[in-house]
């Protein structure tokens, strides 16, 4: 078997944008295919009237020393900061100081900087769901949503660097690997961004609150570095829900979930809170409960691959090894 030097990816998240760079930086030709009008995931920006929110991952840490590696090179890019502000952990028993518990960093001005950096000299297509595969003797062929989408290939490998629901779906009957993925279960997270006129009087800029039914997380967006600030706006704050209470809310009025949070961090607060504006986002793959031990599947004789943070451990580091790491057998 000749190796693979046409790639499709699915999916411009981190783990995709990841994979997509190690496959053409070997010589491949790579095209990367993107539901959003946006690269990066859950690396993600809401920008609205009264500002820019990061209302997906808050922050991301680095341990490996490939992630630390590609660290550096976003920090001399000027697309990395590190975070310094005051983390606290409200627990049952009182509150903790977490700030030095770890080296935490940022995308700026906003953590979408980072997939829009990585997706650079990437050919990717953006808005352009994949419904199915289909494969034949000169390869895999991509086919796109709805009546007259278009199909792109043919395709020697492809990898799907989507939630492993979704990826399981997409290579249903495909490979088997489809059963590994599908045994990935979820969490998900509302997120509410709020605008405020005036400040909170808050001493803490994230905190873990783990002694709330509602509330899990608490973020000082505007104090995060390099993030602009708006005439009439005196803080931008995102809120996450607890998982729980996520789950049982799913199907809850976005305008709802902005009041139940605003009202759960209000009372946390011990003040009374009128927003300017607030936004509510449900992701329905925030945290994977049960990531897979390897980082990587890896079809070898379909040539179907999947990747994501849900292998090999969750978070945005996770997601960028995972895509690196899936490069190397896909290119054999």
């Amino acid at each position: 078997m000749s190796p693979a030097t046409r790639f499709a990816v699915i999916g411009a998240g981190v783990a995709g944008l990841a994979c997509a760079k190690a496959l053409q930086g070997a010589g491949a030709t790579v095209t990367v295919f993107e539901r959003e009008a946006f690269p990066g995931g859950r690396a993600a920006t809401l920008v609205g009237p009264t500002g820019t929110f990061d209302h997906g991952a808050q922050y991301f840490t680095a341990t490996d020393h490939r992630f630390v590696a590609e660290l550096q090179r976003w920090q001399s890019a000027g697309i990395a900061q590190r975070w310094h502000g005051r983390i606290v952990a409200f627990e049952p028993e009182g509150l903790q100081d977490t700030t030095v518990s770890a080296e935490r960093f940022v995308g700026v001005p906003g953590m979408r900087r980072l997939g829009l950096h990585m997706a650079q000299e990437l050919d990717v297509r953006y808005s352009a769901p994949v419904a199915r595969l289909q494969g034949g003797p000169a390869g895999w062929h991509l086919h796109g949503e709805g009546e007259g989408a278009g199909s792109f290939g043919p395709f020697d490998a492809v990898v799907v660097a989507l939630p492993s629901e979704l990826a399981a779906t997409l290579l249903a009957g495909l490979t088997s690997l489809e059963e590994q993925a599908r045994a990935v279960i979820w969490d998900p997270c509302w997120s509410v961004s709020i605008a405020l006129a005036q400040a909170t009087g808050a001493d803490f800029e994230g905190a873990f609150i783990n002694d709330d039914p509602i509330l899990g997380w608490a973020a000082l967006d505007s104090a995060k570095p390099r993030r602009g600030r708006l005439v009439g706006v005196a803080e931008r704050w995102v809120l996450h829900a607890r998982p729980q209470w996520s789950r049982r809310c799913s199907d809850m009025d976005e305008r709802e979930v902005c009041r139940w949070l605003a009202r759960a961090f209000s009372a946390r607060l011990r003040r009374s809170l009128s927003p300017l504006q607030a936004y509510a986002f449900k992701w329905r793959h925030a945290m994977p409960l049960n990531p897979l031990p390897q980082p990587y599947l890896w079809d070898a004789e379909r040539r179907l691959g999947m990747a994501g943070d849900w292998c090999g451990g969750p978070r945005i580091e996770g997601a960028f090894l995972s895509g690196v790491a899936l490069a190397e057998p896909a290119l054999q």
